[in-house]
């Protein structure tokens, strides 16, 4: 089984969900500015880090795919509550400023950004992009950054396993092929630590993931044989703690469409106690 990084998380969030928009592939999601915004910020940081940190250069970039996001193969459905086109682009380019200007920049040394690679775990593969790679050579250190532009951080960065996969990702020969000028990464990076970053675009933050190991990898290749078994035997559970179906394009009709209607389930009758029995 070939798995993304991104429906991997989806899994974990809600099987459910997953089987509805990759299993049945109902479609019907509705794209949100922020979404848009997110994947067209991305877009200008790819352009500033290649093109010599040009910050001009990216602002530019960032304002003509805000404005045109069907250039990307984008589109929005929705602006989300207190935000307008104006008032995000506004965000996006302070956002692109305040990267630019950001000092933990000046400690590493880029390998890439926009890195995709498909890596072999286990019986399966394993698929993904990463936002930026770069390392520190003092600390022997390769890491991963992971651009986030919306409100929200995690509490248990250590565990997730979206950073353990693109860790591990970067442990495998395959992936280095990707990285233009780094063929040889895999031997000139060989037991280096890898560790992970969520970079909060938001309040200009780096949040520390956590370094990665074999037991991490361990814990991956289980969520991966996991998910397939899973699918293999068609059970999706629905998320219990519906934290994920605010978000959700399933939630609002589609989800638990395929169940019996609850009033035509016949209900057990009450067992009464001789003495309450009718006259």
């Amino acid at each position: 089984m070939r798995v993304r990084q991104s429906t991997l998380k989806q899994f974990g969030k809600c099987a459910k969900q997953y089987e509805y928009s990759q299993v049945l592939q109902l479609g019907g999601d509705q794209v949100g500015s922020l979404t848009v915004l997110g994947t067209v910020f991305h877009f200008a940081v790819d352009v500033y880090e290649t093109y010599n940190y040009d910050i001009e250069l990216a602002k530019r970039t960032f304002i003509f795919y805000w404005d045109h996001p069907e250039v990307l193969g984008e589109k929005i459905d929705f602006y989300h509550r207190g935000s307008s086109h104006n008032s995000l682009r506004q965000r996006g380019l302070a956002m692109l400023d305040r990267y630019h200007e950001l000092a933990p920049w000046s400690k590493g040394k880029v390998l890439g950004t926009e890195i995709h690679f498909i890596v072999p775990l286990g019986d399966h593969e394993l698929e993904g992009t990463i936002d930026k790679l770069w390392y520190r050579p003092g600390q022997r250190k390769v890491e991963v950054i992971d651009f986030k532009t919306g409100s929200f951080v995690p509490e248990k960065l250590r565990y997730n396993i979206q950073f353990t996969a693109y860790c591990y990702a970067t442990e495998r020969p395959e992936f280095w092929a990707n990285v233009p000028g780094w063929e040889h990464g895999y031997v000139e990076f060989k037991g280096w630590q890898r560790q992970g970053w969520w970079y909060h675009a938001r309040n200009n933050k780096m949040f520390n993931a956590g370094a990665r190991g074999v037991e991490d990898y361990k814990r991956l290749l289980l969520a991966v044989e996991e998910m397939d078994k899973t699918i293999k035997a068609g059970v999706y559970p629905l998320d219990y703690s519906g934290e994920s179906c605010g978000w959700c394009a399933y939630a609002d009709g589609t989800c638990g469409s395929e169940m019996i209607d609850p009033t035509f389930i016949e209900r057990p009758k009450l067992m009464l106690r001789p003495e309450e029995g009718t006259a």
